[in-house]
């Protein structure tokens, strides 16, 4: 089975709380509450909407709550699924601000990732955070490890997604659906061998993205995707097939295509 893993996180908490040193929680925590109650809410809402006209609506599921960071798991059963779920984030993510944080220091920004659990990966049941509702699962394993370690290169209003996140959308019959932009190469923690992995990042097509200025000014990545135009397909795939070369050629591992809904 594969899950799809989301993971949305605030921009700049960590320096609006420090304004309020000495002060306790109160000046700060009313926000935080309404993120993680109305956040997942609204999600659900605007994938409501995505598959308002689909004989069947994704469950999207609070997996944990970390820090400033919420993190849903969804099981996708086919690429279209899977891409029009990555929309229906960034619309939330993108309402949310200009519902809540017009007025803060505060900004939104999204990780995607794919994980399967019949070899590598595992589930594990958690008997005390279960509850009538159902078992409470925990995910562990190498795939879960990537989705943390490529969200530093998360930035605000967009989605960084991994690479069979990529190849999914890319085979979707609704792929002109998303921009995709190819943002360099960064050694990850325990992937790859040490490689430098593709960083990649989602916008809804027609968007651009909406970085503030001094967000441009701060940050080399930020200021080179301001003014990059989407990838190609053909330069996206070559990214895909130049990592599965790699890993086969160097390593005698055969990473093979996700396939969902089997």
């Amino acid at each position: 089975m594969l899950r799809l893993f989301l993971s949305v996180d605030m921009v700049g908490s960590t320096e609006f709380k420090a304004r309020f040193t000495g002060q306790g929680s109160e000046g700060w925590l009313g926000i935080f509450q309404t993120f993680f109650t109305s956040f997942p809410l609204m999600a659900a809402g605007q994938v409501g909407l995505e598959f308002l006209d689909d004989d069947r609506t994704p469950a999207i599921d609070v997996w944990k709550v970390m820090g400033d960071e919420v993190v849903f798991v969804t099981t996708p059963s086919s690429a279209e699924e899977l891409t029009s779920i990555l929309i229906a984030l960034l619309r939330t993510m993108q309402l949310y601000e200009e519902r809540h944080f017009q007025q803060l220091p505060l900004r939104l920004k999204g990780t995607a990732w794919l994980a399967g659990f019949d070899g590598q990966n595992i589930e594990i049941e958690i008997p005390e955070l279960s509850s009538g509702a159902g078992a409470h699962l925990d995910f562990i394993g190498p795939d879960i490890d990537l989705g943390f370690r490529i969200s530093k290169f998360a930035r605000p209003g967009s989605l960084v997604i991994s690479l069979d996140v990529l190849e999914t959308v890319l085979g979707a019959r609704n792929a002109a659906r998303a921009a995709l932009y190819l943002m360099g190469k960064e050694p990850l923690k325990g992937v790859m061998f040490g490689r430098p992995y593709p960083i990649v990042w989602m916008l809804e097509a027609g968007q651009s993205f909406a970085f503030l200025p001094w967000e441009v000014e701060q940050d080399a990545l930020m200021a080179m995707a301001a003014t990059q135009k989407p990838a190609s397909e053909a330069e996206l795939g070559r990214t895909i097939e130049d990592m599965r070369h790699y890993l086969r050629k160097m390593h005698g591992r055969e990473r093979r295509p996700v396939k969902l809904g089997g």
